[in-house]
């Protein structure tokens, strides 16, 4: 095989692609479409190193600006109205559970609800080990539990 710039930059590409699988941010992406548009250039006209590099900072930044906020609303979930995470959270309201992780008062812990995990805060400081109760959330922040010490 011989390491020719179209190869050198297809395993770039390729490796910032895959690399977007393990960070946050969704931004690697775009620079390995851009060394793969540089690839495409290399293999198509074979310009000189310094046309390849802006090649690739180029198509880097406009996939950037133009695909960007397209992905990440296809990647990103959201909460709506009849979502099923909503309607199973909701329907937590008045279970009892376990604080797995202390919550400190007005701060954020987790705890343990029909064998689950969930973060949890609470007006008041609860240990670990300590018996809840999951009450409806006045914030109406549903990716949170609200809970209170059971006596």
């Amino acid at each position: 095989m011989t390491w020719n710039a179209p190869v050198i930059w297809t395993l770039a590409g390729l490796a910032l692609i895959v690399l977007e699988a393990f960070l946050p941010g969704l931004v690697v992406l775009f620079f390995g479409l851009g060394a793969l548009a540089a690839a495409l250039a290399a293999w198509l006209f074979d310009p000189s190193l310094s046309v390849q590099f802006l090649v690739f900072t180029g198509a880097s930044l406009a996939s950037l600006a133009l695909l960007r906020r397209r992905f990440a609303q296809a990647f990103q979930g959201r909460v709506g109205a009849g979502d099923a995470r909503v309607e199973a959270i909701d329907s937590l309201v008045g279970e009892d559970g376990v604080v797995s992780e202390a919550v400190p008062a007005g701060g954020l812990g987790r705890v343990k609800v029909r064998g689950s995990f969930y973060a949890a805060r609470s007006a008041q400081a609860l240990a670990a080990g300590a018996p809840v109760r999951v009450t409806d959330d006045p914030r109406g922040d549903r990716s949170i539990l609200t809970v209170e010490g059971k006596v």
